[in-house]
């Protein structure tokens, strides 16, 4: 049975106006997939950070300095030697252990171990040393930036650092790259750095821009 010409508009009609719903909904939706998917990644990138934020200040405190590249650092983990204490003795219940302490009941002893033991004792050393100096999700193509230095501070010099990821590095796949270069934009109009970093090269803090 032939359709009338009315008909057939109709239901023309009917397909486009479905057609553009749903790019209506992907464009609203869009943004937001991209925003959920950014906040789950910078999860990982901020973990990776706290790793690599802790061994610098391991590596101050033996050097007097931060390490200035992931190299440095990767090393420092590899060969470096931490000091470890523990506790040799019995705390008795009824004491605590400063108590048991001054009584001789027990006493401290500090051996050097490796490094990465000290700070990692329950990670996977090789898969966690073999991404340590790469951002999360950039398939090993981009490391994090290391920035290391001093400030004056009342004629002293204190070391800073600065270590920081590119929001366009961990979220480089094509199709979220126009609203990644947007949320670029977005964050650098404000004055705030595009991504996730701790620290800083001209103040002596350790801070993260997630905390």
């Amino acid at each position: 049975m032939k359709m009338k010409p009315k008909t057939i508009i109709q239901l023309v009609l009917g397909a486009l106006i479905l057609v553009f719903t749903y790019l209506i909904y992907q464009s609203i939706m869009e943004p937001q997939r991209f925003e959920n998917l950014r906040s789950a990644r910078e999860a990982v990138v901020v973990e990776r950070l706290r790793d690599i934020r802790a061994t610098q200040l391991a590596f101050r405190n033996v050097h007097g300095h931060f390490a200035e590249t992931m190299d440095t650092l990767v090393h420092f983990l590899e060969e470096g030697k931490l000091p470890f204490v523990r506790m040799i003795g019995y705390v008795p219940d009824t004491l605590s252990e400063a108590e048991a302490l001054r009584m001789g009941l027990i006493y401290r002893d500090t051996t050097f171990l490796p490094a990465y033991d000290v700070l990692f004792p329950d990670r996977d050393r090789v898969e966690h040393m073999a991404n340590f100096r790469y951002i999360p999700f950039t398939n090993r193509t981009h490391e994090f930036t290391v920035e290391a230095g001093f400030v004056m501070r009342h004629e002293i010099q204190i070391p800073v650092v600065e270590v920081s990821a590119f929001l366009l590095h961990y979220m480089s796949e094509p199709e979220h790259r126009q609203l990644a270069v947007n949320a670029v934009k977005r964050a650098q109009d404000i004055g705030r750095f595009p991504g996730r970093r701790f620290g800083s090269m001209t103040e002596p803090i350790t801070e993260g821009n997630w905390e």
